[in-house]
């Protein structure tokens, strides 16, 4: 564009010239893709998971345990549905083979069922529990008997005290158990928690690897909480205590052993923190509703099973291989097979060979089985590769329900598009609204938020234990439930794109709401809470998950964070610095800010022009720190102190400077820190969030990214929208309406 100053060209040469552009730009782009607008696309690892669970009536552990098998995703930098960024490599075809194998093992189970059992741990009789109570050694004498229970006063003990594998009790088969935990608080004051976790025996130690329940005890009476975990023979369950607080004026570090080679035996005799005493385990399983499970009886259709679980072939062992290639097929291919029958006889057609040299009847039936669950008409989305033109009802269905429910579609999508009806727009619109009133759209919402908003990386870093001890693995599931229960609820109410930015409620739970400094919620239960008119929050911006996410752990910097908003919320990434270019990286001792860095890195002519539009955002983003917390001053690090014995500790981390959360928007508006940035969004950049969501939602359900050609159909999406805010349910109608959509 010339200078303000400099004249310009009549307004009508322009739009003359543009439309011009514009048309010989659109005609390039079309004549470059051919009339096909998304490639074939494969079923993503997330997609077959579900799809697995879904076609073969397996828990939904066993799908994701079976994707966890299958080649990494590429890592593009935006959604693994693009189908331009699949791949299909010889590792791929082997894993899904072997993913077939595995799938059918677990499908296909009969014979006498295992035995149900509950086993049942009363700590008060552990002689292993007793053993570490009583101990004068490192890391020992750190629990405490009581006449009923066990008293944990410190989560670091949690991987050798309460664990299940200890106490004598092995997974015997895979499946669901019933975990039952009764517990007490301590001499608390305050509510105190109870983490329940799955891990593995990992030398003399528990790995908790995944944090499976979170529960809050207050009084004095004795509570059972219960989860109901998928576990496989290895695993454990492990339990720790949470939310332990030291009598007003002290801290843990008042109540080390002066001698830490031996324990905590001495300490715990007189020691006046809050505890948890643990009372019993029990773990019932596996839970059985009916056997053989439904896995067998239904994908076995047309076989019956005696008393004792085993098969009872009711007709010609061929006849039962046609009979169950017929009715899994379809389901599988999600359509309708070939009607000459050629499709059917090839795939059933592979029993026949073992049949015929009398091996069993279930070692023939998996052949046909596991070519199914290898095939591309299962492994790809609907369609023929280069096929043009509108999707038939079917490849509508299956594009359908991957974008809102990440799996295959159910028997009312199957059903209407046997009957023709589902291009119906009507009939369509209908189908929009069940789905995403059904509890599966939480996949969607829980895989969109994971890649657009980056949740997926939410792990990746592990946040400095000296500078950020407040940190703990229910912190970081709540911060992720947070974002996902926050946009499953502006898609379920059909609230503004401008939410995004700013709202006036967000989903908490005590602990997250302790972070935040919201009054008022209580237990751990994650629901819809309204903002004090006075805090900070509201908004994605706004979130801990955001907040972690674009940190390093230790520290913060504008750079990372503003690109997340100009990447992940308004679509305008900044381009990549060049090669010579070094990225400041945050002073860690807290001598220099990271705003005084950036300083001197914007007075280089090839530095500023970028940071002018990358540097605001992450400017008003630096008062929340790493774990989200809000602050008014940066933490450094206290060092190390000398606890004796050769032993040493963390120090409490100090103040350093002051944040300073201000900016100068590119259009040159001032802002003085959050609050201030997020409105100047709302004025002068709500249309564009609201483009960039329509955007995403359009590339994560086709699979194919926006091009030149592909704007004017987008442009439509937010135009209709604009009037009323763009609520995000009516758009994600629009979207499935849209010739974008409904197109190959």
């Amino acid at each position: 564009m010339p200078p303000a100053p400099a004249p310009r060209p009549d307004q009508a040469l322009v739009d003359t010239a543009l439309t011009s552009l514009k048309r010989a730009l659109v005609d390039a782009n079309l004549a470059t893709r051919g009339e096909q607008r998304t490639p074939l696309r494969r079923l993503t690892r997330l997609e077959y998971g579900h799809t697995v669970s879904d076609l073969l009536h397996l828990d939904e552990a066993v799908g994701a345990e079976l994707a966890q098998g299958l080649p990494a995703e590429a890592d593009s930098g935006g959604f693994d549905t693009v189908a331009a960024n699949q791949s299909m490599s010889a590792l791929h075809v082997q894993s899904y083979l072997a993913a077939a194998d595995r799938a059918l093992d677990a499908a296909i189970v009969f014979g006498p069922p295992p035995p149900s059992e509950a086993y049942y741990i009363d700590y008060a009789k552990s002689q292993y529990l007793y053993g570490i109570s009583q101990a004068r050694a490192l890391g020992l004498g750190s629990i405490k008997q009581l006449d009923d229970a066990y008293v944990a006063f410190f989560d670091f003990t949690s991987t050798y005290t309460f664990h299940s594998l200890q106490e004598g009790f092995g997974v015997p088969y895979p499946g669901r158990y019933r975990v039952s935990v009764e517990a007490y608080p301590y001499q608390a004051d305050t509510p105190v928690g109870l983490l329940v976790y799955k891990g593995r025996l990992s030398g003399v130690a528990a790995s908790l690897d995944e944090l499976i329940g979170s529960f809050e005890f207050v009084g004095e009476t004795p509570r059972t909480v219960q989860v109901t975990p998928f576990m496989r023979p290895g695993e454990l369950i492990g339990v720790s205590p949470a939310d332990l607080d030291f009598p007003e004026g002290t801290h843990r570090g008042m109540f080390q052993p002066a001698d830490p080679s031996l324990g905590y035996f001495d300490i715990l005799k007189d020691f006046p923190g809050e505890g948890l005493a643990l009372k019993s385990m029990t773990i019932e399983g596996p839970l059985l509703d009916t056997w053989p499970p439904p896995s067998t009886r239904e994908l076995l259709t047309g076989i019956e099973f005696d008393e004792d679980g085993e098969l009872q072939l009711t007709k010609d062992p061929y006849a039962h291989v046609e009979e169950i290639v017929a009715a899994f097929a379809p389901r599988a291919f999600r359509r309708p097979l070939a009607t000459d029958g050629s499709e059917l006889e090839a795939y059933a057609g592979l029993a026949r060979p073992l049949l015929d040299a009398g091996r069993p009847f279930v070692e023939a039936l998996r052949v046909p089985l596991r070519a199914i669950l290898s095939a591309p008409p299962f492994l790809y989305h609907g369609g023929v590769a280069g096929a043009k033109g509108e999707l038939d009802d079917f490849e509508l269905a299956t594009r359908l329900s991957y974008f809102l429910w990440r799996s295959m579609p159910d028997e009312a999508l199957l059903d209407l598009a046997r009957e023709g009806r589902l291009s119906d727009p009507t009939v369509l619109t209908a189908q929009v609204h069940r789905m995403l009133d059904d509890p599966k759209t939480a996949r969607f919402v829980n895989d969109f938020t994971g890649q657009a908003f980056r949740l997926y990386e939410l792990k990746a870093t592990s946040p400095d234990p000296g500078l950020y001890p407040e940190y703990e693995d229910r912190l970081g599931q709540a911060m992720a439930k947070e974002t996902q229960l926050f946009f499953g609820e502006l898609v379920a109410q059909n609230l503004g794109a401008g939410n995004l930015v700013d709202a006036e409620f967000t989903f908490l739970n005590r602990r997250l709401a302790d972070h935040y400094g919201v009054p008022g919620v209580e237990g751990q239960q994650m629901r819809r809470v309204e903002l004090p008119a006075d805090s900070p929050r509201g908004g994605l911006l706004t979130q801990a998950s955001v907040h972690k996410i674009t940190s390093n752990g230790t520290t913060t910097s504008p750079i990372p964070r503003g690109n997340f908003v100009l990447t992940n919320l308004l679509g305008r990434p900044a381009p990549p610095p060049p090669a010579a270019v070094d990225i400041p990286e945050p002073d860690t001792r807290g001598t220099t800010t990271i705003r005084e860095q950036l300083d001197a890195h914007r007075s280089s002519p090839v530095c500023a022009n970028c940071h002018r539009t990358i540097d605001p955002p992450g400017f008003a983003l630096e008062s929340f720190d790493p774990i989200g917390t809000f602050r008014t001053k940066y933490r450094v690090p206290g060092g190390v102190i000398d606890v004796g014995g050769g032993f040493t500790a963390l120090a409490p981390f100090t103040e350093g400077a002051p944040v300073d959360a201000s900016g100068l928007t590119p259009q040159g508006d001032p802002f003085g820190g959050i609050e201030e940035y997020k409105r100047l969004l709302l004025e002068s950049e709500l249309d564009q969030v609201a483009r960039h969501l329509a955007s995403q939602l359009l590339v994560f359900s086709t699979g194919a990214e926006i091009e030149f050609a592909d704007r004017d159909s987008m442009e439509a999406i937010v135009d209709g929208g604009q009037a009323d805010g763009h609520p995000i349910r009516a758009m994600i109608h629009e979207v499935v309406q849209s010739d974008l959509f409904r197109r190959r």
